[in-house]
C-alpha cells in the first residue's frame, strides 16, 4: 500500500502572508473524514509547494502566555478580559510566517505506508505533507490513518492465516 492510497488530498491551506486570526479561522473550518477540524495545516507558496506549517500546539503557544503558569491563572472576570485583549491584539499583528514551523518533512506520493510509519514514528511527527514528482503539495498523511491501514492489514492477515 502507497501513500497516495491513504492520504487525504489537500482542500485547505495557508500562505505566509495571512494573519494568525486567518490561520485559525481557516483551521476551524477545515475538517478532516471524521468532521473534526484538523489540528495541523501546511502552509503553502503560490507554487503550492511547502514552506511550512502551523498546528495547534504553534497557536495555543502564543495564545496562553507562560506567565500565567508562574503568576496563577487570572482569578476574576477583568483578569481574562485583559488578557482576551491584549492576546487578541497579538494575533491580528502576526503574519503565519511569524509562528509557522519551516523545517518540514515531507513525504513522496508513491512512498509505501510502512516507510512512512517509520518516518513519523522516528521523527515522532503527526502529520506529512504529500508531495508529487514536481514537489507540489498534494495532500497530507496523518499517523492515525497510518495507524489505521497498517492495523487493518494486520487484522486481515491473521483472519486468513488463523483459516489456513
Amino acid at each position: 500500500m502507497k501513500v497516495r492510497d491513504i492520504m487525504e488530498p489537500i482542500n485547505n491551506w495557508l500562505t505566509p502572508e495571512m494573519s494568525v486570526l486567518q490561520a485559525i479561522q481557516v483551521m476551524k473550518r477545515t475538517k478532516r473524514g471524521h468532521g473534526l477540524s484538523v489540528n495541523g495545516i501546511a502552509v503553502l507558496n503560490n507554487e503550492m509547494k511547502i514552506v511550512g506549517i502551523v498546528s495547534t500546539k504553534d497557536i495555543l503557544r502564543l495564545l496562553i502566555p507562560s506567565y500565567m503558569y508562574l503568576e496563577g491563572l487570572p482569578e476574576d472576570e477583568t483578569g481574562w478580559e485583559s488578557m482576551r485583549i491584549e492576546r487578541t491584539e497579538k494575533v491580528n499583528k502576526l503574519s503565519v510566517s511569524d509562528i509557522m514551523t519551516e523545517d518540514v518533512r515531507v513525504i513522496s506520493l508513491n512512498e509505501s505506508i510502512m516507510r512512512c510509519a517509520d518516518i513519523m514514528l522516528v521523527e515522532q511527527i503527526r502529520r506529512l505533507p504529500v508531495v508529487g514528482i514536481d514537489g507540489r503539495v498534494l495532500g497530507i498523511i496523518y499517523l492515525r490513518d497510518v495507524y489505521n491501514a497498517i492495523t487493518n492489514l494486520l487484522c486481515d492477515t491473521s483472519a486468513i492465516v488463523q483459516a489456513a
